[in-house]
């Protein structure tokens, strides 16, 4: 993602032992060192306070234009605690932070390095990976971001496609095209159909328009990750999953179809893979992206009625060499575990490209 606009800052903490208890009780020589650590950063000096304890030890600081540098010593514990901060150059807060070290007498240290800041999100670049560019979009507002234990979440208003949900940089939905992704997912979804499975779909639009079209279906959902349904819910103004037809468990898919499996659970008439879409490259990734996927048919397939289907969002429907062609795996995939495939490819404008949707009946 690109952040144009931004305000930064590096925050060094300083913890000096075995000090000289006289050095660090001296009002003047707090005040020399702090200016002269400020002096020979290049900081403006815009104020300075000190204040010394009636017993001992004193605290103080000196305010600067990029921030501050601030002391707290305890004479009686040979300790000073120190911190600078500065939204100038890292390198000037560094020297800084090395002229004050250098001034105090002390036999330990810890110091400890903080990146402060805050970015202002303008544009959303995300590859495009039927020719190996970037596409560029146009960010209006930043609503929310979450970083889960599992990815980053952002839900934004993007110029063009309105309110969307971004995952670790790639758009996996919009107000303005979701709809056309999801009649393209939902498209092998019979009338007739009872029970239907969505593994990931955590923005909950292909359960609500799947409940459009068969307002009797009973639906399960199963997300990794409960930080995108309460943001969906919130900023996307999700209802769906209190809706009394769908059941929402969050865990990891291949756990909960192998526990389904052997639970005995009753069979399904459909499932829809909704994963988050994230190509990714080398040899190493093919071999794993074939693994998961393959046991995640064999175990769909083990939990289909017969006759039931199975449709998988694929990724880009045309990748340059440095990705995995998602879509070519699940083809033979699709071929060695149910004999058969469909697929259709349909232009997803806030993805920038068309992308692959692949189904296959038991």
């Amino acid at each position: 993602m690109n952040y144009p606009r931004k305000t930064n800052g590096l925050h060094i903490l300083i913890d000096l032992f075995g000090c000289d208890p006289h050095q660090i009780n001296s009002r003047k020589f707090w005040d020399d060192t702090l200016k002269g650590a400020a002096e020979v950063a290049h900081m403006k000096v815009l104020h300075v306070h000190f204040h010394k304890f009636r017993t001992q030890g004193i605290t103080g600081f000196i305010l600067l234009s990029t921030s501050h540098i601030s002391i707290h010593s305890w004479p009686e514990y040979n300790y000073v605690a120190c911190d600078v901060f500065s939204c100038s150059d890292n390198a000037n807060t560094l020297k800084a932070a090395k002229f004050l070290i250098k001034a105090v007498e002390s036999t330990g240290r810890k110091i400890e390095k903080v990146k402060r800041g805050y970015r202002v999100m303008e544009y959303l670049e995300s590859p495009i990976y039927r020719n190996g560019k970037t596409s560029r979009i146009r960010v209006v507002k930043k609503l929310a971001e979450a970083n889960s234990a599992f990815q980053n979440i952002i839900v934004a208003d993007l110029k063009k496609f309105g309110r969307s949900l971004v995952i670790d940089g790639l758009v996996q939905t919009s107000e303005f095209d979701h709809e056309r992704y999801d009649k393209a997912l939902l498209a092998p979804l019979k009338s007739t159909d009872k029970r239907i499975l969505i593994l990931g779909g955590g923005d909950g639009y292909v359960a609500e328009m799947a409940l459009k079209s068969n307002p009797r279906l009973k639906i399960s959902v199963i997300d990794l990750d409960a930080e995108v349904i309460d943001l969906s819910k919130k900023y996307l103004n999700q209802k769906i999953f209190s809706h009394p037809n769908v059941r929402l468990n969050i865990g990891d898919v291949l756990t909960y179809l192998n526990a389904y499996h052997k639970g005995g659970g009753e069979l399904f008439g459909g499932i829809i893979s909704d994963l988050t879409d994230n190509p990714i490259g080398g040899k190493g990734a093919k071999i794993k992206l074939e693994k998961f996927y393959g046991e995640l048919f064999k175990l769909s397939n083990k939990i289909l009625k017969p006759d039931g289907w199975i449709s998988v969002q694929a990724g880009a429907s045309n990748v340059v060499p440095k990705y995995v062609d998602v879509a070519d795996l699940i083809q033979e995939l699709f071929k060695k575990t149910f004999g058969n495939y469909k697929r259709k490819d349909v232009m997803i404008p806030s993805f920038g490209e068309k992308d692959a949707f692949i189904s296959a009946v038991k």
